[in-house]
């Protein structure tokens, strides 16, 4: 059996919100359209902190990604995939390892246009 690839949409707020929850989900489909992913799956943890990468939503994306149904990640930014550096540039490397497009509707994980994003893989690649 073939499965289509398509575009996961993934949002987070730390705190309960549904007026935060759906403006962020609002601006990332929005911007997943416009990149062309018209059929985006929709991954939504709210009143999840960002301190660890287990949670709900995002899990169920990665298992989706490791079958191989993901080609692309959109996020409203960098901050809603993780709050740890270490975890969070991981889990971007490992999609880019993949062959995973991943974009964010801030610019945030564009290292070209983020200085701080550039800094930080710097840092940690020295580090390692």
């Amino acid at each position: 059996m073939e499965y289509n690839k398509r575009a996961a949409v993934y949002c987070r707020v730390a705190l309960m919100d549904e007026n935060a929850m759906a403006l962020q989900r609002e601006r990332v489909l929005h911007y997943a359209a416009e990149l062309g992913y018209t059929n985006p799956i929709v991954y939504a943890d709210n009143g999840a902190s960002g301190l660890s990468l287990d949670r709900p939503a995002f899990s169920a994306m990665n298992a989706d990604i490791a079958a191989g149904t993901i080609e692309a990640v959109i996020v409203h930014s960098i901050s809603r995939i993780g709050r740890s550096p270490t975890e969070t540039l991981s889990w971007v490397d490992k999609l880019k390892s993949k062959g995973i497009v991943l974009k964010a509707w801030d610019g945030s994980l564009d290292r070209d246009n983020n200085p701080a994003l550039k800094l930080i893989r710097d840092v940690m690649a020295t580090a390692a």
